[in-house]
């Protein structure tokens, strides 16, 4: 596709869109199944007041989504899942889409927020290390840092052995540090609100163990 062609970018409001079979095709196709949510919890998602969902369009085909979980009257967003069809690929949508998505994520005044990334960990060995190490360089590259000393956990229901992840930041400030009591807040909603955990959840006391106060971001 041509990356000069006309790009549009649809807020789904509800499953009764005729887009959403576009949006949901391409994310069963793009995200890892240990990672998605059914089709009913996506389809809540999107009539919720704390979620944005946009979907990228080029000459009216969908190429790319972003789900955007941002807490009304909080201090952070979460960027829960963002994904370009696989034939649209290594064309620049992904970037597009990260740029477009980051000013949804405002405070009521219309400042901008930290954005928060769970990325799959390049730091264990696995068969797809290479593409691991690729998705955490694409989001570098977008300004996004890693949260250091985090082993993040993903809650997912029914995963016996949880991916290994990390956790990134898109800080509109560029500093190079938060404190901890901010990182727990985060985490403790997340849990909460996103994955229907217990805000004092045990794994988070056992993410937060190692992590420095001020909390350090890093590159790599």
């Amino acid at each position: 596709m041509d990356t000069a062609d006309q790009e549009i970018y649809q807020s789904l409001v509800s499953a009764v869109d005729p887009s959403f079979e576009d949006f949901f095709r391409i994310y069963a196709e793009s995200i890892q199944p240990r990672e998605q949510k059914s089709r009913e919890l996506i389809s809540r998602m999107l009539g919720r007041p704390d979620y944005k969902v946009l979907l990228q369009k080029t000459n009216g085909v969908a190429v790319g989504i972003s789900i955007l979980f941002a807490p009304v009257d909080d201090t952070f967003s979460l960027l829960e899942y963002m994904a370009v069809d696989s034939k649209c690929r290594n064309s620049g949508f992904g970037r597009k889409l990260f740029l477009r998505t980051l000013p949804e994520s405002v405070s009521p005044r219309g400042e901008p927020l930290p954005v928060l990334l769970e990325v799959d960990s390049d730091r264990e060995p696995s068969a797809d290390r290479e593409t691991r190490k690729r998705r955490q360089q694409f989001y570098k590259r977008l300004g996004c840092r890693r949260v250091e000393g985090l082993a993040y956990i993903l809650p997912m229901p029914g995963a016996s052995s949880p991916p290994a992840m990390d956790l990134f930041v898109h800080l509109p400030s560029g500093a190079p540090a938060i404190r901890k009591p901010q990182l727990r807040h985060w985490l403790e909603t997340i849990y909460q609100s996103v994955y229907n955990c217990q805000h004092d959840d045990p794994r988070i006391v056992e993410m937060l163990g190692p992590v420095s106060d001020p909390v350090q971001l890093g590159w790599g």
